[in-house]
């Protein structure tokens, strides 16, 4: 008689086996059922969990005011991708799942990262700075560290799915479709609603509501991620991306430029009006341009004034500053810039907010005099007509117009915007030789290598410099202009965080580089026909909160939502001033553009700019993006996380009309954000300027 053979299997199929036995129960069974729903609950509980852990880290809060608003999209989608694994069997299910999460860890970590380095969220829209992201690897890997709890935190369901995940999804287990269709069910029966919640907001005033900031996210995306989290926000943003955002609704007839608050003397009158001869009604329509038309055609320009045309045929010297503040600024460590931040025009009420979160925006907004979200607003702007920006403007006036940067030339695609801007542009690997190559690189050393070509031309010119020095991070063993200045520092900042001496520290280069300037020029007898202006690109946002308290003297808690650490300098001076001239308006970088070409005495439009020329009479206000639109005016200060606004002492308006004065300024801010950005998007000046 024949003997049968014994099967031999390892002990992993063996338990391979054991795991896959509840599979074979019926379906009426509890283990039957359990199974399945086991699978079907992974990926929607971790989405919820991983988006909890978010908010509370990144906004340290869960349960606010607009929770369902966060939860209820949120739980909709969860509960659509949970479904997409069950409609696959056995092995198929466990891997899709496996991908699935390791993609959200990737994708919340991603996110977690990014805002650990510039505290503002990442957004599909600027796409194509991916590359420029590779730069900033020695700040991704300190990041990484210091949220590596986070990273840890995202990767956990992943990795139990991975030793757990036969026993959830074993391989002979078939699809699960009744789950699917009840994920597809549950999709339905969360987002409608969630959908009716958010559309009963449409008609609220307050920009800081949920239908605003679910249709309109690049006005404020940061916002967008509070009140939706990371996945809602980031399929909104995809969605925006391939098939275009909304143009938002503003109602122009009833935008009020508040000039009749201010009063207006005969001889302010006289002078005339900063506007060139444009027919509105001439240019060619679209649905979008129509609307803009509209809107410029309906603005109230700017009038000259004393200060018109003070600079006439001087040169200027711009300098955007990284990550400079004003505690920087000391008669004992910074001896030069503290002459030229007092004995010039001294801004006392001038704002840097963050509206794009970047370099790159802070500095679009001082050379075009408009705001834009995005970091690749440099990249975008070459493609388009910018006959305002400072190196145009000058240009057409007969000025040799140079521009510098010590870092690489095509980070943020300089070498293509500030040609464009009118610029002969020079920057690390496009022309520009420093004697070192350090991280970052010494803003003295291309004050050093540039000078000799500009500082003694007979002709007027125009040099603008983008410095580096400053960069983070702050600390002496990383930043190499940091340890160069330690032993520079006074005695008196020993009583600082170390953090904070670093700061001090390679900011010193910004003074060593002004004296370079202003010695090349006095030898060569230029520096009194010499006008320099300089102003930061964004506030040292890469500051742990406890460095920028001890630096701005301001409470920890919240630090980043308070107006008071966007206080800067703008820093106008030349040699021949005899004694300062003090200006309480409130202004930002957009306001730059517009008071210097008043200044020199150039040709341009002020209704075309966002911004406004600081010395002009009307009404000021000074954006400012927080948790929505806040902002300081003339009048006083809004708040938009607390919808409150405080008066000032020389606030004109009656308690009665200041809830009205808010409910306009936040339209007029609005108007102004989304056209700005609008003028980017469509080559606005193109479309004006055709002929």
């Amino acid at each position: 008689m024949k003997r049968k053979k014994t099967a031999i299997i390892s002990q992993e199929e063996a338990r391979d086996q054991d795991a896959e036995t509840p599979a074979s129960v019926t379906d009426g069974t509890q283990t039957g059922f359990l199974l399945p729903l086991a699978a079907f609950l992974v990926i929607p509980v971790t989405i919820i969990y991983m988006e909890l852990l978010a908010k509370a880290q990144i906004f340290d809060t869960v349960f606010d005011d607009w929770f369902l608003c966060f939860l209820l999209p949120c739980a909709s989608l969860a509960f659509l991708t949970g479904a997409i694994p069950m409609l696959l069997p056995g092995k198929h299910c466990r891997r899709a799942i496996r991908i699935i999460l390791a993609v959200l860890a990737v994708l919340f970590s991603a996110h977690e990262v990014y805002f650990n380095i510039f505290h503002t969220f990442f957004s599909w829209n600027n796409i194509g700075e991916a590359g420029g992201a590779a730069h900033f690897w020695r700040e991704a890997l300190i990041s990484v560290g210091k949220v590596w709890y986070l990273i840890a935190a995202n990767l956990l369901p992943f990795i139990l799915m991975c030793v757990f995940g036969k026993r959830i999804a074993p391989d002979k287990s078939r699809a699960r479709i009744p789950f699917a269709a009840a994920g597809a069910v549950l999709f339905l029966g969360l987002y409608l609603p969630a959908l009716l919640m958010i559309n009963s907001f449409r008609e609220t005033k307050d920009q800081n509501n949920p239908y605003y900031h679910y249709n309109y996210i690049q006005s404020n995306i940061d916002q967008t991620f509070r009140f939706y989290g990371i996945l809602t926000t980031t399929r909104l943003d995809l969605k925006q991306l391939m098939f275009g955002a909304p143009v938002e609704t503003i109602d122009i007839n009833g935008l009020q430029d508040f000039s009749d608050l201010i009063s207006v003397s005969e001889s302010d009158i006289a002078y005339g009006w900063n506007k060139m001869d444009i027919d509105f009604d001439s240019l060619e329509k679209d649905e979008t341009y129509s609307l803009m038309d509209a809107y410029y055609k309906s603005v109230s320009p700017t009038r000259k004034n004393k200060y018109s045309g003070i600079f006439e045929g001087k040169n200027l010297i711009f300098l955007t500053l990284e990550s400079f503040s004003t505690p920087v600024i000391d008669p004992e460590f910074t001896p030069l810039l503290y002459q030229m931040s007092t004995e010039g025009f001294v801004f006392r009420n001038f704002y840097n907010p963050t509206w794009g979160g970047s370099t790159a925006s802070g500095e679009y907004a001082i050379m075009t005099g408009n705001f834009s979200p995005y970091t690749k607003c440099l990249n975008l702007s070459a493609d388009t007509y910018q006959p305002f920006a400072f190196g145009a403007q000058f240009k057409k006036k007969g000025y040799k117009t140079l521009a510098y940067h010590n870092y690489i030339g095509r980070f943020y695609d300089r070498d293509a915007s500030h040609p464009n801007f009118g610029y002969d542009f020079k920057g690390v690997g496009s022309g520009l030789n420093l004697k070192t190559n350090t991280w970052p690189n010494s803003d003295k050393e291309m004050a050093d290598a540039t000078v000799d070509e500009f500082a003694g031309l007979k002709t007027p010119f125009h040099v603008y410099y983008m410095t580096m020095s400053g960069h983070m991070q702050y600390d002496f063993a990383i930043n190499r202009m940091s340890k160069r200045h330690e032993k520079d520092l006074p005695e008196k900042y020993n009583r600082v965080s170390k953090e904070l001496r670093a700061y001090y520290a390679c900011q010193y280069e910004v003074e060593l580089m002004l004296q370079v300037l202003v010695d090349e020029l006095k030898k060569n007898g230029n520096l009194e026909n010499t006008v320099f202006a300089m102003s930061a690109d964004h506030y040292p946002y890469a500051m742990t909160n406890y460095g920028l308290s001890q630096l701005y003297q301001l409470p920890g808690p919240k630090i980043r939502n308070k107006i008071n650490l966007y206080r800067n300098s703008f820093i106008l001076w030349t040699p021949t001033m005899t004694s300062p001239v003090v200006v309480d308006t409130p202004c930002t970088p957009v306001d730059i553009l517009p008071t210097l070409s008043n200044m020199f005495g150039l040709e341009y439009d002020s209704r075309l700019m966002m911004g406004t020329d600081i010395m002009s009479d009307g009404e000021h206000v000074a954006p400012i993006k927080l948790l929505g639109w806040s902002w300081v005016s003339t009048q006083g200060e809004y708040l938009s996380e607390t919808d409150t606004f405080t008066p000032n002492a020389s606030c004109t308006l009656s308690p009665e009309m200041q809830q009205k004065y808010v409910e306009n300024m936040n339209e007029y801010v609005k108007a102004k954000t989304s056209f700005s950005k609008l003028i980017l998007e469509t080559d606005y000046y193109r479309h004006v300027f055709r002929k």
